[in-house]
């Protein structure tokens, strides 16, 4: 199956812009033969801090507007949800005009004050869903710095994992190491996404991604405002794990002292 990545310059506060840019981009992807198209972090609107709650209010109706675009192509990235009086950053799996999967960030990045905009998900959620035949794994930004997330998306049978972030520049090599290390230690092929250029005042590490279950570095968008797009057999991360099991939970190993 194809699957793509559109790495694209996130302006804050500007979601019509974005959504333009977005559009052209699922474009892209359909003529390119994709099954699914991964979008960065907050893609339309950003981290514009003063008006998330007013940004969050306009949401469903963008969301609308893309799902009509969601029936030959699935579109996946995160938006601000608004809900209960509270905001949320919530990845959205939208194909064949519904919405078929939500998780919202768990883990939020107290180093730009994002616990003070935004309430933490549910710690019990699901992060995994079921589609075309294939299971996909949810991580979402500062979590891939936490492996048991996307370890509990593995042991769940998640043969390919997704990543969508606004990563900076400045924490580049950790971005390539800790994809590369969460494609190797769960045996499955890893896309992410991070925007491009400057996003509010980030500047964006960009190098979005795939790698597959064995982190060999198969397409990846550098420093470029691109969609790529990758062919990848999702079934070969079973085969990974046959060959070489190291897919355990390390507290299932019967150490003294556990």
């Amino acid at each position: 199956m194809n699957i793509s990545i559109a790495q694209t310059q996130v302006f804050e506060g500007d979601v019509e812009k974005n959504f333009e840019t977005a559009l052209g981009m699922i474009e892209k992807a359909h003529v390119n033969g994709s099954r699914l198209v991964l979008f960065p972090e907050l893609f339309l609107s950003g981290f514009d801090y003063p008006n998330l709650k007013n940004l969050s209010k306009t949401m469903p109706g963008y969301i609308n507007k893309l799902l009509e675009r969601s029936d030959d192509v699935a579109i996946c990235g995160t938006f601000l949800e608004y809900k209960d009086d509270k905001i949320f950053n919530t990845f959205y799996c939208l194909y064949g005009k519904n919405v078929v999967f939500k998780y919202s960030k768990v883990k939020l990045f107290e180093v730009t004050k994002e616990n003070d905009y935004f309430c933490p998900g549910d710690k019990t959620q699901e992060n995994t869903f079921d589609l075309f035949g294939v299971k996909f794994g949810v991580c979402i930004c500062f979590e891939l710095r936490f492996p048991e997330i996307l370890r509990k998306a593995a042991l769940k049978g998640a043969q390919v994992l997704l990543v969508s972030a606004i990563w900076p520049i400045e924490r580049l090599n950790a971005w390539q190491k800790l994809t590369e290390a969460r494609a190797i230690e769960n045996q499955a092929f890893v896309a992410t996404c991070d925007a491009s250029d400057k996003s509010g005042k980030w500047m964006c590490a960009g190098h979005s991604s795939v790698y597959d279950p064995e982190g060999v570095l198969l397409e990846s968008a550098y420093n470029q405002t691109a969609l790529k797009t990758v062919s990848i057999e999702p079934e070969y991360a079973k085969n990974v794990r046959e060959k070489f099991p190291s897919l355990i939970r390390a507290y299932d190993l019967n150490c003294a002292g556990s």
